[in-house]
């Protein structure tokens, strides 16, 4: 009874995974410890969204320089004089980095890992239906959906 699938919510859709495992403690044990490889390990189906860039401490110069140089003109020399300017410099604050972790949380009654971007945008999902059925997918929503759907399905 193990699948996978996508689920169509109303923010869009999403990649899910639905699989039957025999011993709740096992697995359990195993996704915890697989947690720190599991964002990379799944990028192709949960790709973490490129923060935009954020400059702050936005700091310019500008700089200008003269020189002379002389040109030799039919037996005299003529000095030249020549202007470079505005090499403009920029530098930039990088934004704190904060340690990107799964957390615990409690969806439809349901104990849950959530792993989240910086900015707080979950990318990972996961937990059990019952002791049996462990659900991997995008976010909570998706999560929550999956759950609502096996409940309505398995009271039919």
């Amino acid at each position: 009874g193990s699948m996978a699938g996508i689920v169509n919510i109303a923010n869009g859709t999403y990649p899910f995974f639905i699989l039957s495992v025999a011993s709740y403690g096992d697995t359990f044990a195993g996704m915890l410890s697989w947690e720190p490889l599991m964002p990379r390990d799944l990028a192709a189906f949960y790709p973490v969204p490129v923060p935009p860039i954020q400059t702050t401490n936005l700091e310019t110069s500008t700089t200008t320089s003269t020189t002379t140089t002389s040109v030799q003109v039919a037996s005299s020399s003529v000095p030249i004089a020549s202007t470079t300017s505005s090499a403009l410099v920029a530098s930039t604050t990088s934004p704190v980095s904060v340690p990107l972790i799964f957390h615990d949380e409690v969806l439809n009654n349901h104990d849950a890992r959530v792993y989240r971007d910086a900015s707080g945008v979950a990318i990972i999902t996961y937990g059990y239906w019952n002791q049996t059925t462990l659900i991997i997918a995008r976010n909570p929503a998706a999560f929550e959906e999956i759950l609502s759907r096996l409940a309505n399905s398995r009271s039919k």
